[in-house]
């Protein structure tokens, strides 16, 4: 059976976006119930993603209003629906929030309560912050997303096979971009990527073994020749900006026959290259369309990973002190563009 809202805080201070496209006001909302297969979780850490403003901005995937946004949840269970097996009160997680898919206000994660989804939970260690922790859900889920259609991963994760071919992660300091790093390495990939040459220096600290500049103008000549000279094939890319010309450039680099995948979908009226295969991975279908990807992901894989070390929270974390009140204020952050950085506020 369900526990009871016995003993909570008394005030869900959150952040509505009352319409579309509005500026976010703080409203004390109802402490909402988990259904079935649900948790409610006391947020101690909440993440920001570029999806946040995009939302806000350009009214796309919330669909009802008046809502909450927001996909990086991370606290401790108070209450759980009685289908749920692997969690319970008291424990600490992470999870990716599903309002961006559902629209359902109690899934936004921008509020003092969110309900997350069993599927889409992990327990993170003792020794992880509630600030390391929220970083995870939607960057690794998108990331999770690719790499589950293209190649098997490893179970224990810590356990990587020979590097059998090279994947290109283009834009490899970003959220989004350091998870796919991280996995490929983890999946047993020779990774090489793509970032500012202020950042080279952390994703390689990720796991990638050669990374380019891609401010250069002869950067895919320059990865071209590196391959080369190295006898590598680039196969795979993952394209974690997949805006402002990077598709034309990133599908530069791979030989005929390579996979492509994207985060953004490819602009109307540009074509694709016809001898690449080109998918795009978005964290929502770990909630939608590949839900036996996200329950498998979350539950075990990350979980995992994270217990074991095999992943570590990136990019660098910083912190925006106000708690919920400075949602709007982290929005605009985002918006006016940070480099290697999550946005994490505390409650």
């Amino acid at each position: 059976m369900s526990s009871t809202n016995e003993n909570l805080e008394s005030v869900n201070l959150a952040a509505v976006l009352e319409t579309a496209k509005a500026r976010v006001t703080l409203q004390e909302r109802p402490i909402p119930k988990p259904g079935p297969d649900e948790l409610l979780v006391r947020n101690k850490a909440i993440a920001a993603n570029p999806a946040d403003w995009k939302i806000q901005d350009y009214d796309f995937f919330v669909d009802k209003y008046p809502n909450v946004l927001g996909s990086d949840a991370c606290g401790y269970v108070v209450d759980v629906g009685n289908a749920v097996t692997r969690f319970k009160k008291g424990d600490r997680v992470t999870g990716f929030a599903a309002v961006i898919y559902n629209s359902n206000i109690d899934h936004g994660a921008w509020q003092t309560y969110t309900i997350l989804r069993e599927i889409a939970t992990s327990k993170i260690p003792d020794s992880m912050s509630f600030a390391e922790g929220s970083v995870f859900p939607m960057a690794f889920a998108t990331a999770c997303n690719r790499e589950k259609q293209l190649e098997k991963f490893p179970r224990p994760p810590a356990v990587c096979t020979p590097a059998s071919s090279t994947i290109l992660v283009w834009g490899g300091s970003s959220s989004v971009g350091s998870a796919a790093v991280q996995i490929a390495k983890a999946i047993g990939l020779h990774v090489w990527a793509t970032a500012s040459p202020s950042n080279h220096d952390f994703v390689k600290s990720m796991g990638a073994t050669r990374v380019f500049d891609y401010h250069s103008p002869n950067v895919v000549s320059d990865i071209l020749s590196a391959a080369q000279e190295a006898g590598i094939i680039i196969t795979k890319v993952f394209d974690a900006i997949s805006e402002k010309g990077s598709l034309e450039l990133a599908s530069g680099v791979l030989a005929d026959g390579g996979e492509m995948a994207i985060v953004l979908d490819w602009p109307t009226g540009t074509p694709q290259p016809p001898d690449i295969a080109v998918s795009l991975t978005v964290a929502l279908r770990t909630g939608k369309d590949c839900e036996d990807v996200g329950a498998w992901f979350f539950n075990e894989w990350l979980e995992e990973a994270m217990e074991m070390g095999t992943v570590v929270p990136t990019p660098k974390i910083q912190i925006v002190d106000g708690g919920i009140e400075v949602t709007q204020k982290v929005f605009d952050m985002l918006k006016a563009g940070v480099s290697a950085t999550k946005l994490v506020v505390l409650l």
